[in-house]
């Protein structure tokens, strides 16, 4: 089943609750204790008290994006939670960016469309956007609220803000500058959503769905990450791929 067939992400995530559930994840608890976490820590936050109320929907969302992962970023997901600790908050950012990239494709969908849209113009609308995303996620009536939830999202986590003309959206302009160690793994959700065999290392560092972060880091350091496969090809193009197993 293609990974683009369920749309999943519909709740607006805070920063504060995705470093919770980190941190929580990092203590290697059971599937259960981590739910239950994430339950109690939105408690008095997020309203409802079933699982299918705007609590148990948002608790679903943060299990996706840390907790309950889906095989194919489960390994992205140890490596993201190794580095997590020592991290920067501009570096915790970029591993709950690649983390949400991995785990949810709509979410990447979103951001390359905006990332986009930025290129070309200063702003963007919710309605320009969402046009963006039909050509793969069809006509669909949750396309728009997922969008629009993801976009409230990222501007409470600092990288849009609201333009003074209604509705229109833009860039908070501040460099985010991610070394090496946090950089590959940036690249690397980029392949587990893509889930092609290789992708040139110039369109990964350069791809629309990392706009708020500026990658400090070169095929080498791609060569070195045990997780990749580099392949040359002509004199200067430098081919990604997951390594089995990896």
């Amino acid at each position: 089943m293609t990974r683009r067939a369920t749309i999943g992400f519909d709740r607006r995530i805070d920063i504060e609750w995705l470093d919770a559930a980190a941190a929580q994840a990092a203590t290697n608890g059971t599937s259960e204790e981590f739910r239950e976490y994430l339950w109690n820590l939105l408690n008095g936050v997020v309203s409802g008290d079933k699982s299918n109320s705007a609590r148990g929907k948002t608790v679903t969302v943060l299990n996706h994006i840390w907790g309950n992962v889906p095989l194919a970023a489960s390994a992205l997901r140890a490596r993201a939670l190794s580095q997590f600790e020592a991290a920067t908050v501009d570096e915790r950012l970029a591993l709950h960016w690649a983390m949400v990239v991995g785990t949810y494709p709509v979410f990447t969908d979103v951001a390359t469309a905006a990332g986009r849209l930025m290129t070309l113009q200063s702003s963007f609308s919710l309605a320009h956007l969402t046009r963006r995303l039909v050509g793969v996620w069809g006509e669909r009536s949750t396309l728009t609220r997922a969008a629009q939830r993801i976009v409230r999202s990222m501007i409470q986590w600092g990288v849009l803000r609201d333009t003074k003309t209604r509705g229109m959206y833009e860039a908070v302009p501040r460099a985010r500058v991610i070394g090496p160690k946090i950089g590959v793994l940036m690249l690397e959700a980029l392949l587990v959503d893509a889930e092609e065999a290789s992708i040139p290392f110039d369109q990964l560092v350069s791809h629309a769905a990392l706009f708020p972060f500026d990658l400090r880091l070169n095929a080498g350091h791609m060569r070195t990450a045990p997780q990749f496969q580099v392949h040359r090809q002509g004199l200067d193009s430098d081919f990604i791929e997951m390594r089995g197993g990896a």
